[in-house]
């Protein structure tokens, strides 16, 4: 019996995590041939980076990629790519150590109005090293988040023990040092959640009471005063509506929004929209129609998404909080993953688009996938990468282009003199078509691409089943827009003085920030000319007009985002970066280099977790189709939000379907 032939559509993380899944064991791989099939010239999808030969080699992204501390998945698919493959020995990244660097400190932004003004300030969050490796099993225990919760708000007061004591003194903090003791005493038994909400309503009720003076108290008493309103809401809604039961818990407040949820449970009408409210909606992209600017008006979370996620950064990171790569994200995450599939046997076909897929005349299984092949090759096999070197002792990485290697391309001079971009659905370039059918050229297929990209050329797939229409237009996704800034001072120059950091929560639409000067070693300037490395990212609106967009929109967009990110510079940078702001605005002068983005193609919009969205997803093993499975972070998995942690963990299911059987990908590194 021959081997079932799997095609994965989709070179994205959760096609990546399929193929790397499928093939992990020469058991797999005896029994599964596996092809990759990806448009355009690299891997990576919204994920994919690119170097620009013609600035420094300098790294463009689709936005900030960092990861977070409990990217279990996401870590032990790196791991294991690193360990497997074998390097040349002057190669930068022998290991994943190398590739990834811990971050601890978070920068939230609050304005706060005092004296009839409002001014934004930092507020520095410096987690603590925690035990273990991201990508290990993760060991809470029972009520390990309850003891957590506690642990945290005690912690939080502990270091405000400066307050006034008339103050605190009407805090009722003895009640939570009994729902300490009554979590110490269950051990791994039942609680009584209950007794526990109570108790902390108690603390609520205290806490607000005094609330007004803490407020007038100062810049610190205001910092206070928004993470225990926040810290207290946010624990009273865990203990009433999802720690009892169990992990469905979160699944039950998904129809909520969080910031609504968090009112319900009592958080006072001035932190409603604070810095710890907002920073999952930055963070995700979570508005609605791209539609920042208006505050919580247009901000869309599910509750429990969003209270799994904070819970899991605050608590269960190993390490650090945040893991930031040391190259772009192609470079770090792809490139490995590339050269373990084709070590692995995998068939890997770039510059292949999927325009059609045709189900069976029952409506049962795909019968047929059509792909626009949309170049000739001159040799008939691409290399899709370029060295670059890697700081000054002589190492250097595999890295992807921003474009393709036109000389490899037939016409590829007269192809890219038409502006055509190979990665935009927008733009048509064709080389002929390929015809795969079920039984002769595959068996199974997987599904990597999202929803919207999904929508036109599955639109049989709907027809056929209610369900996969549901998933496909239920699903909501967002434009993105990302400004890299190369500086000529560094970062102390120009007036932070706070250290490496991850940003977000500030003025939207450019809310996030990343301070990526670790970066400069992985580039090629000038001695001496960039000596910081900036990335902003947010939501963005959709253009103007309704589709089918014209091939270059993306690109044209682009220029919107340089003009946008300019006033938002003079406005803005300058409770930043005090130092860059001349005669009232920002001192461009002080830009080497810079890149605007806009990220509008299917493939590319962030795909969001709005309230009463999330049941309306489905599983990896659960498309409808006999032989088509899922594979992407749009999927019904664990906490169903855009992520590299999910996009890894739905294309690990999808291959266990496919394989009927729990894949173990412990690293041996």
């Amino acid at each position: 019996m021959g081997k079932t032939r799997v095609l994965v559509l989709g070179g994205g993380l959760g096609g990546v995590s399929a193929a790397l899944t499928l093939t992990a064991t020469e058991a797999l791989r005896e029994k599964f041939d596996v092809t990759l099939v990806s448009h355009g010239w690299r891997l990576g999808g919204k994920g994919a980076s690119g170097r620009n030969a013609k600035q420094g080699q300098r790294i463009e992204e689709h936005g900030l990629h960092i990861f977070l501390g409990f990217y279990d998945n996401a870590f032990r698919m790196v791991r294991g790519a690193y360990a497997e493959w074998d390097e040349p020995a002057d190669y930068a990244f022998q290991t994943w150590q190398d590739a990834f660097r811990p971050l601890y400190q978070v920068t939230l932004m609050q304005d706060i109005p005092r004296f009839g003004k409002t001014r934004w300030h930092s507020w520095n969050l410096d987690f603590p090293k925690r035990s273990g490796t991201p990508g290990d099993p993760r060991s809470l225990g029972p009520n390990g988040f309850e003891a957590f919760l506690i642990g945290a708000l005690q912690n939080l007061v502990a270091k405000h023990d400066h307050l006034p004591g008339h103050l605190t003194a009407k805090l009722g903090l003895d009640a939570l040092e009994k729902a300490r003791a009554h979590i110490e005493e269950a051990g791994d038994g039942a609680l009584d959640h209950g007794l526990i909400v109570d108790l902390l309503k108690l603390v609520q009720k205290g806490f607000q009471a005094v609330l007004e003076p803490l407020l007038k108290l100062s810049d610190e008493g205001w910092e206070f005063a928004c993470f225990a309103d926040f810290g207290l809401a946010f624990a009273i809604g865990c203990f009433a509506d999802v720690l009892p039961y169990g992990k469905d818990g979160f699944d039950r407040i998904n129809g909520e929004d969080f910031r609504e949820w968090l009112q319900k449970n009592g958080i006072s009408d001035t932190f409603a929209w604070s810095a710890p409210v907002r920073l999952l909606y930055d963070m995700c992209f979570s508005y609605k129609n791209g539609e920042a600017t208006d505050g919580p008006e247009n901000a869309r979370f599910a509750a429990g998404a969003a209270a799994e996620i904070l819970l899991l950064m605050g608590f269960a990171y190993k390490g650090a909080p945040l893991w930031k790569m040391n190259a772009g994200m192609g470079d770090t995450v792809f490139t490995p993953a590339w050269f373990v599939l084709k070590q692995r046997g995998v068939d890997i076909k770039l510059f292949h688009r999927l325009t059609k897929l045709e189900t069976s005349e029952n409506g049962a299984w795909v019968e047929r996938v059509r792909l626009n092949r949309q170049v000739d090759l001159v040799n008939g096999a691409y290399d899709p990468f370029v060295k670059v070197g890697y700081g000054d002792d002589g190492k250097w990485l595999y890295c992807w282009p921003s474009e393709p290697d036109w000389s490899q391309i037939v016409d590829g001079d007269k192809i890219r003199d038409a502006g055509i971009n190979l990665e935009s659905v927008f733009c048509h370039c064709t080389a002929g078509e390929s015809v795969l059918e079920v039984g002769k050229d595959f068996d199974l297929v997987v599904l990597a691409m999202p929803p919207a990209a999904l929508a036109e050329p599955a639109a049989e797939l709907m027809d056929a089943n209610l369900r996969f229409k549901q998933m496909v237009e239920v699903t909501p996704a967002v434009p993105t827009q990302a400004v890299q800034l190369w500086m000529t001072p560094s970062i102390e120059e120009m007036g932070w003085k706070a250290g490496p950091t991850a940003m977000t929560s500030y003025v939207e639409e450019l809310d996030s920030w990343g301070e990526m000067s670790h970066l400069i070693p992985a580039e090629s300037w000038p001695p001496g000319t960039v000596k910081a490395v900036e990335y902003f990212c947010g939501t963005a609106r959709w253009p103007a007009g309704a589709p089918p967009y014209a091939c270059g929109l993306p690109q044209r967009m682009a220029a919107d985002v340089r003009r946008d990110a300019t006033e938002w510079l003079n406005a803005n940078i300058g409770v930043l970066w005090p130092n860059t702001v001349k005669d009232g605005l920002f001192d461009q002068s002080q830009v080497y280099s810079s890149y605007y983005r806009y990220n509008l193609d299917p493939s590319e919009l962030y795909v969001q977790c709005f309230p009463a969205t999330v049941e309306t997803r489905l599983k990896p093993g659960d498309s409808g189709f006999v032989n088509a499975f899922l594979a992407g972070d749009w999927t019904r998995t664990w906490f169903s939000a855009g992520s590299a942690e999910i996009a890894v963990l739905s294309g690990k299911q999808a291959a266990e379907a496919i394989a009927r059987q729990t894949i173990d990908l412990t690293p041996s590194d």
